[in-house]
């Protein structure tokens, strides 16, 4: 049986051009209400990384949110707006309230009547039947509602080339518990396999991409670059949507960890594209973050990582390095490292490589992209190798 896709095209953040591309899009798929039905309570789960504006393309945009919104409510279900930002930000009032305004879900929040999630419980979830993980901390929003639509970004990661729909997902984590899963499974494999584990347990209804405006370069927080994609894209299916977009960032789909373990599993089942075909929007000059750019050596770099980790971390590893003029002191890549790895000297961070177990959360989460990932010359001649 086939996944479908469902392509549409997508200049603009109008809403009015958003919403048309989006009801074009959900069209091909039966409309929004095959998905919902009235009186349901539809949880909206977009990619809130962190307080940075739209433009930046760090987050979901508003007005996708805003226009999912919009026809959920036409449908007559309600809708509540919910993630747990990254591992750095605690899960609270003070810190929600500043990325809900700074991401614009305040506005979109407004515009529609959506409520937005002010409940920052959790609950231990035991999930028995998980390959890896056994046991889940998932914000209460995400168990309360009756149906669950990711939004995603779609983005470049530095260390996964990729990241998108199940990698959305790993926002219903809380914040602070988040570091953990990094330090226990450092090994991409781990990580994906925690990551498909996480997507058995939610079962997502639908996903709805954000690629009006994607990231290229060292995302997927600040270190990246916004990058015109003009399109949207949804399915039933995280993976299969995840499938499709790496494609249309120029990756094949094996060269993405998540992607090749969830095919080692055959979890992916054959693709069905609605709408546009993916060479209409695929992007022929994406820029592809550093580690990556010779996609063939990452694969050998990996299965080295992988075999020697515990004894050559700090030679074969990406080392995170701060640039001390770009470091404003603000200590979030310290708050952010699960290790205290990091301590503020003459406010700027300063990281001990001792203590580093190469999570990149501290990368992933400073606001200035003032932690640069730099590699060691044993790592360049492996690389070559």
């Amino acid at each position: 049986m086939q996944e479908p896709v469902s392509i549409e095209p997508c200049d603009n953040y109008d809403i009015e051009v958003v919403t048309k591309s989006l009801g074009s899009c959900l069209e091909k798929l039966g409309g929004i209400e095959a998905f919902i039905k009235p009186g349901q309570k539809v949880l909206l789960k977009p990619n809130l990384l962190s307080s940075h504006p739209p433009e930046k393309a760090v987050t979901t945009h508003p007005a996708l949110v805003e226009a999912t919104a919009g026809l959920i409510q036409k449908a007559g279900a309600s809708v509540i707006i919910a993630d747990s930002p990254g591992a750095a930000i605690p899960f609270r009032e003070v810190t929600m309230r500043r990325i809900y305004r700074t991401t614009g879900m305040l506005e979109a929040a407004e515009k529609t009547g959506a409520k937005l999630n002010w409940d920052f419980s959790y609950k231990e979830v035991p999930f028995p039947e998980g390959r890896l993980i056994k046991r889940f901390e998932i914000i209460s929003p995400v168990l309360e509602a009756d149906v669950l639509i990711s939004l995603p970004k779609l983005k470049t990661h530095v260390l996964t080339a990729y990241t998108g729909a199940v990698k959305n997902l790993f926002g219903v984590i809380p914040g602070l518990f988040k570091p953990g899963y990094h330090v226990k499974l450092h090994i991409l494999e781990q990580f994906s396999l925690m990551l498909l584990d996480l997507l058995s347990l939610l079962k997502p209804t639908l996903t709805i991409m954000d690629g009006v405006m994607g990231m290229e370069g060292d995302g997927p927080g600040s270190g990246g670059n916004p990058k015109k994609i003009g399109a949207i894209l949804a399915s039933p299916s995280c993976l299969a949507a995840d499938y499709v977009a790496a494609q249309i960032m120029g990756f094949k789909p094996q060269e993405i960890p998540l992607l090749r373990t969830a095919m080692k599993l055959s979890l992916i089942k054959e693709t069905e594209i609605l709408g546009v075909p993916i060479e209409e929007v695929k992007i022929e000059d994406l820029k592809v973050p550093k580690l990556t750019q010779d996609r063939a050596a990452l694969l050998h770099l990996n299965f080295i990582k992988r075999l020697i980790y515990p004894y050559a971390k700090s030679g074969l590893t990406l080392r995170p390095f701060p640039i001390n003029k770009l470091c404003t002191g603000c200590k979030i890549c310290a708050e952010s490292c699960a290790q205290k790895a990091i301590t503020m000297v003459n406010s700027k961070a300063v990281i001990d490589d001792d203590k580093c177990i190469r999570c990149y959360c501290c990368h992933e989460m400073c606001p200035e992209a003032a932690i640069k990932l730099k590699q060691s010359l044993l790592a360049r001649i492996f690389q070559n190798l």
